[in-house]
């Protein structure tokens, strides 16, 4: 891997070259943005370039420490991320069952094979207190080697009280040769004392031609297919590859069936319905339903604008334009904006099921303006 890899960003190669090669590296820093921009991967490779033995901003990914920093098993990298809770929080991850460590393995493999894969277990809790309270542990034990210490705490916004309040101790009192890099899509949700012990870089949703070619250069899908991907994914190169490669783009059946169960008016059907989205307790898998219902609504917002040949679903062409002129005042724009705002709340500490009967309510009213309620 080389940071030719890491898409876009590059101003933040060029604020991370030039802080390296003049020896200004803080020894805190946050790297914050949307999802899928590549937050991770920009510091995966910075530990890498820290650690090279040919030394240098760029490097060799031929010594023993590219290698094993590739494998994501170098002793000069930690990785921090939400793991699943146990009865006592301080619980240490030797204490996890072989079937969680078998999960926590492999989270980490995919995401040494792909940087931009997010680390999540079935049922990861937040980040504990122990993992942080292992960093300076970890900063002792290897000062006297070569190279720098990184520890990566991806989804810092998962910390508890308790992890934040530790992680604040180790801010305050850096150890040795430790470098501290946070990784979160909402920053606002950290503890205001942390923000301001590091440094920050933000990372600024990709550009739809720079996705569109990673798409193409890494993966075997087609030209039409990756357009498709990175139109719907905002940005985010993580989320245009699970659309790509993980059914995002087949499930307008799905989504078709829940636009249905929202103008028939039946509150029960639409409860059948919107179990049925959620029976996978996946926010992830949410999130992309819900892009793709958001492109259905650009898609006929096209059609009512006569620009029909702009349409993403396109092999959903005449459900779309049935739709465009049996509701005719239809808001789509609302209708986006509304699901966008939804989009964002998944990642919060939601009851989803409450939340998708909100959405659709706001979405019929969207639909059908003249009406104020079901």
């Amino acid at each position: 891997m080389s940071w030719d890899q890491i898409i876009g960003q590059q101003r933040v190669k060029q604020l991370l070259r030039g802080m390296c090669e003049s020896g200004r590296l803080p020894h805190a820093m946050l790297f914050h943005g949307p999802e899928g921009t590549g937050k991770d991967a920009a510091a995966l490779m910075l530990a890498r370039a820290l650690n090279c033995r040919e030394g240098g901003f760029d490097p060799c990914g031929s010594c023993s420490s590219c290698q094993s920093m590739q494998r994501l098993r170098h002793p000069r990298l930690k990785l921090v991320f939400p793991l699943v809770s146990k009865a006592d929080e301080d619980t240490a991850v030797d204490k996890l069952s072989d079937e969680e460590l078998e999960e926590m393995n492999a989270q980490i493999d995919a995401k040494a094979e792909n940087p931009y894969h997010h680390m999540r277990m079935a049922k990861a809790a937040g980040i504990k207190i122990s993992s942080v309270r292992d960093i300076r542990h970890e900063a002792a034990f290897r000062a006297s080697t070569d190279g720098r210490t990184v520890v990566l705490i991806s989804d810092a916004d998962r910390m508890n009280s308790n992890a934040a309040n530790a992680l604040l101790k180790t801010l305050e009192e850096p150890t040795g040769d430790l470098l501290l890099i946070l990784t979160t899509a909402r920053k606002d949700s950290l503890l205001p004392t942390i923000i301001s012990r590091c440094q920050l870089l933000r990372f600024e949703p990709l550009q739809e031609r720079e996705i569109h070619d990673a798409l193409l250069r890494r993966t075997d899908i087609s030209k039409e297919e990756a357009g498709a991907a990175a139109q719907l994914s905002g940005g985010s190169y993580g989320l245009a590859l699970q659309l790509a490669l993980e059914g995002g783009l087949i499930k307008r059946e799905e989504v078709l069936a829940y636009l249905r169960a929202i103008v028939a008016g039946n509150p029960n059907k639409l409860m059948e319905r919107i179990q049925t989205i959620l029976a996978e307790e996946d926010k992830q898998t949410l999130v992309r339903f819900l892009v793709v219902v958001a492109t259905w609504f650009r898609d006929v917002l096209a059609v009512q604008s006569d620009a029909a040949d702009r349409v993403l679903n396109s092999d959903f062409r005449e459900p779309i334009q049935k739709f465009a002129e049996h509701y005719p005042d239809a808001d789509c724009s609302r209708a986006v904006d509304e699901i966008a705002y939804f989009i964002d709340l998944v990642q919060k500490n939601v009851h989803l099921v409450n939340m998708m009967i909100v959405l659709s309510k706001r979405l019929r009213r969207c639909i059908i303006p003249s009406e104020h309620a079901f």
